[in-house]
């Protein structure tokens, strides 16, 4: 199965802190300065944004997603309150088995087909045909016990599991589950990454690959979220988004007036660009944080002694005071503070060299001549792999290996150049990344293959590698049925103490997302509960 395509997140770092201390701006949300009666219609939005080889929503993310797609739900960041879209009122039974969805009567996809309980009905029964072709990545766990969507009526369906899916609502409210054209299930995955239906605010009138991407509006959309600041089609006419790689480049559009939103700026350029009155957007990312993932199919990535020795070894404070910055704080747990089900271990994830070499000690790795550490005549070596393209990656994964030189761990770093699913070919030990996910059921996801080995760096079962393996298996499983919220909490906390415990996943910081800069003429942006930038509400305020 493959992992899902990686978007466009990028770290900040100290540079950047020194100038928003100054200016006093912090992780935007709407610009508290667009309201909608000011809004003016028309006009093309030039966006600067690095290329991603996918933009259908159920197999990447980024800010295109919302732009192309809907959902049936949306979800509130700030109150985590649930809000009308395309479906307009909906409940569930009380064991969290049935749900049902009563949809608006005036939306459609751009194909002109309507959203109606017949669509909803190919995009649910969709994902197991996309999980059968090895796609279905952001999805796959919601459906393992789908039993149907049954049609009531044009406008209304039931959506059936065998067991409860307490996750359900908050997954179909994010472009992980967006709508699609039932059409879109009959292209194959691989062309459907860029080639679907959807019936979002825009659609796609040009595409280039790695060159540039037209998008033009709906002029008859009118089913917005009613999170949205404003009714009916979206302001801009088109948006012309320019596929650029090199940062510079998309900073010196922005600050040329050529572009009005540059994505992804390096920290430097982002300083300078909001010292010339640019804005910059982004909050945290939720989800699995930055981390270190184990390849499980390589003998030292399954001896625990070797995981729990880096874990130690790794300082988290200074990663991010000299790195990655207070945006990206150390992480304190193997999910982000803003899921469900979180729990402070940062007490489990303190620098401790003294602990790193005891435990190695213990295991028998004695140190050599030059003090990397020996075993049975094998060096202990460690091959780590990140975006080859991301600088404060590529600088953190340095920061690492000098901290994990000093308990006498050996580390090779290997940029990556392709993209998520190639990376344990790579031969790597290790795989420097995060997860979006808006639900804590993404440790289950990530985590628990059930026998399946259905992601080729994991383990079959989790006791492979854990002592408490077998525990963490059950405990997955059981908190993904749990409809008692608070004993759900209490399961999620079980499995991210043993996470850590026996370093099956290696947290580092926490992430900024969503980010770009933008002139200030650009209003009414905003960030979704997955903190992808929105753009539907935008204007220029030229």
């Amino acid at each position: 199965m493959a992992l899902p395509t990686r978007g466009s997140t990028r770290l900040l770092s100290g540079a950047l802190l020194a100038a928003l201390a100054l200016s006093g701006c912090t992780a935007a949300d709407a610009d508290p300065n667009a309201s909608p009666g000011q809004r003016k219609e028309g006009g093309t939005l030039v966006f600067y944004a690095a290329p991603n080889p996918a933009f259908d929503p159920r197999q990447s993310y980024g800010w295109l997603n919302r732009a192309l797609s809907d959902s049936l739900l949306d979800k509130d960041p700030a109150t985590g309150k649930f809000y009308p879209w395309l479906a307009r009122k909906w409940k569930h039974n009380s064991d969290q088995t049935e749900f049902t969805f009563h949809l608006r009567t005036d939306a459609s996809f751009s194909d002109g087909v309507r959203v109606n309980a017949a669509a909803v009905k190919a995009n649910f029964d969709g994902v197991r045909k996309d999980l059968a072709a090895g796609g279905g990545w952001y999805v796959r766990g919601q459906f393992e016990h789908y039993v149907e969507t049954k049609v009531v009526d044009e406008y209304t369906v039931v959506v059936r599991f065998a067991k409860p899916n307490p996750s359900f609502l908050t997954t179909a409210a994010t472009s992980q589950l967006a709508m699609l054209s039932p059409k879109s299930f009959a292209i194959p995955l691989e062309k459907r990454r860029t080639d679907f239906v959807a019936s979002g605010p825009f659609v796609v009138e040009k595409y280039v690959p790695d060159e540039r991407l037209v998008l033009k509006r709906r002029q008859d959309y009118t089913w917005n979220s009613a999170l949205a600041e404003h009714r009916g089609r979206a302001a801009f006419e088109t948006i012309d988004v320019r596929l650029v790689a090199e940062p510079g480049v998309r900073e010196g559009a922005l600050a040329s007036g050529e572009a009005q939103i540059a994505e992804t700026p390096t920290v430097e350029g982002s300083a300078l660009l909001e010292q010339q009155g640019n804005k910059l957007y982004w909050n945290a990312t939720v989800g699995i944080p930055y981390s270190l993932q184990p390849n499980f199919t390589k003998p030292l990535a399954r001896d625990i002694a070797v995981r729990r020795a880096l874990l130690k070894a790794i300082d988290r404070q200074e990663l991010s005071a000299s790195v990655t910055g207070k945006v990206a704080p150390p992480a304190t747990s193997v999910i982000t503070r803003t899921l469900n089900g979180y729990q402070d271990f940062s007490a489990l994830l303190q620098h401790d060299p003294a602990g790193a070499r005891k435990i190695l000690d213990d295991a028998g790795w004695a140190a050599g001549a030059d003090g990397v550490r020996l075993k049975d005549g094998r060096r202990l070596h460690l091959v780590i792999t990140g975006a080859a393209e991301d600088k404060t990656i590529q600088d953190a994964m340095v920061l690492i290996k000098d901290q994990a030189r000093a308990v006498g761990i050996e580390i090779t770093i290997k940029p990556e150049t392709g993209i998520g699913p190639t990376w344990w070919q790579s031969g790597a030990d290790l795989w420097f990344s995060g997860n979006r996910s808006a639900e804590a059921d993404v440790l289950r996801k990530m985590y628990q293959n059930a026998g399946t080995k259905a992601q080729p760096w994991l383990y079959e079962k989790s006791s492979e590698v854990s002592p408490h393996g077998q525990r963490l298996e059950e405990v997955l499983q059981r908190q993904a049925v749990e409809v008692d919220a608070a004993e759900r909490d209490e399961l999620l906390a079980e499995a991210q103490k043993i996470l850590i415990e026996d370093a099956i996943c290696i947290p580092l910081v926490e992430h900024a997302s969503g980010f770009v800069a933008a002139a200030p003429q650009v209003r009414g942006l905003r960030l979704d509960g997955l903190s992808n930038l929105v753009v539907y509400d935008a204007w220029l305020d030229a």
